[in-house]
């Protein structure tokens, strides 16, 4: 949901107010959260003509209360984001706001919550609960709240979870001012749902989990509306997102042996139009302590399939651990396209400032790879969009 500002700081300051107010019913609460400033700056104009440099402000404040006999929890966490340049990217969302009950070998959780599904590095295939906060990030790594019931089984056999999710949450994509958009103007104000109940339709899901020694294995079922739009025309510039229902079923494995770690995601999907299959397969080996050192090196090696597609995009990349008191990483990789010539390459760094702050750094490389391929590109509309983003985090504790 975007809003104004001020509409945003009203919306949060109310929910804060009614939280604290029945602290009295919990015997354990923390207050914590961050504070963060964020510069993007772009080698050059965009294909659009938007502006170089932009920066934003996000607040994130979260609170967490837990019963005397540890059997009853509840979580609000909330994330305001004002950006200089772009509208779309102003946000007010309600990430956690979630009641937790547990007895004996279950858990029901009732709220708007955040559950992450996946083992992979470049592509996030079976993660579908929650909607993409595109905005936020290239990647797709940042998602939006979701409302959902969520009960939880943990038996011998594996943890089995089922959802209901209760509304559906549109995807957000950058404005007409904004970087890293796509080619046309997305009309976010119109969207089109192939369900009658629109964004009010409940969808299910579930996911069942076990660990064998070294393998970890989950399968897991989704019904209900896209989080992935497709786009209609509305005028000769602007698109409209549609929204099918979809069922996908999706299959997650981790296979650790030593230092070696072999990562798959699997999906079928059904709804949009042909049934298609997708699956990203991998591997991350850790050397750790180099050169008799406190560093870990880690080297991950990524092959992305899509059967709607003839090319298959091969993700190379090594992350950097120093094991140190500042908790200071490098991950760095590049994608690359033999079909269309495609390179992206990315390198992304955080350190730790004393107990309070922690800076980070991102840069991504687009190469729109040979003109003379007329194969359809991924990133082409991207190829003036290279940049280095800097953030700065402020921690809020107790």
């Amino acid at each position: 949901m975007v809003c104004s500002f001020s509409c945003d700081i009203t919306k949060v300051s109310l929910i804060i107010s009614i939280i604290l107010s029945s602290s009295f019913l919990y015997s354990k609460v923390e207050r914590y959260g961050e504070v963060s400033f964020e510069n993007r700056s772009f080698s050059e104009q965009g294909l659009f003509d938007q502006q170089k440099n932009h920066y934003s402000f996000t607040l994130s404040p979260e609170f967490y209360f837990e019963s005397e006999d540890q059997n009853t929890s509840f979580t609000f966490k909330t994330k305001i984001r004002k950006d200089s340049l772009d509208n779309e990217r102003n946000l007010f969302d309600i990430q956690d706001l979630s009641l937790i009950k547990v007895k004996n070998s279950y858990e029901t959780r009732i709220g708007i919550r955040r559950d992450f599904w996946g083992v992979t590095e470049t592509v996030y295939r079976v993660d579908i609960i929650n909607q993409t906060d595109q905005v936020e990030s290239f990647d797709g790594e940042d998602k939006l709240g979701q409302p959902m019931i969520n009960f939880s089984l943990e038996r011998d056999w594996g943890v089995l979870d089922i959802y209901a999710l209760i509304g559906f949450r549109e995807r957000t994509f950058a404005g007409e001012k904004g970087r890293l958009r796509a080619p046309f103007l997305i009309d976010t104000n119109s969207a089109i749902y192939e369900s009658g109940a629109k964004n009010l339709r409940t969808d299910f899901a579930f996911r069942w989990s076990q660990s064998y020694r070294n393998l970890e294995i989950a399968l897991s079922h989704f019904s209900g509306t896209s989080r992935e739009p497709k786009f209609i025309n509305k005028t000769a510039s602007s698109k409209t997102p549609y929204y099918g229902i979809i069922d996908q079923t999706g299959l997650e494995a981790l296979y650790i042996m030593g230092g070696l770690a072999l990562k798959l995601e699997a999906i079928s999907r059904s709804g949009q139009g042909d049934r298609f299959s997708a699956a990203t397969v991998g591997f991350e080996y850790t050397q750790v302590g180099i050169l008799s050192s406190r560093l870990d090196l880690g080297w991950i090696l990524e092959l992305n399939y899509d059967d709607r597609y003839e090319e298959s995009p091969l993700a190379l990349g090594t992350r950097l651990t120093f094991n140190d008191m500042y908790d200071s990483q490098i991950l760095s990789g590049v994608m690359r396209n033999e079909e269309t010539g495609e390179t992206n390459v990315f390198v992304e760094a955080s350190k730790r400032i004393g107990n309070c702050c922690r800076m980070s750094f991102e840069s991504i490389y687009f190469n729109g790879g040979n003109d003379s391929n007329k194969m359809q590109k991924m990133f082409e509309y991207l190829k003036q969009d290279d940049f280095v983003r800097l953030e700065f985090i402020y921690y809020l504790g107790n």
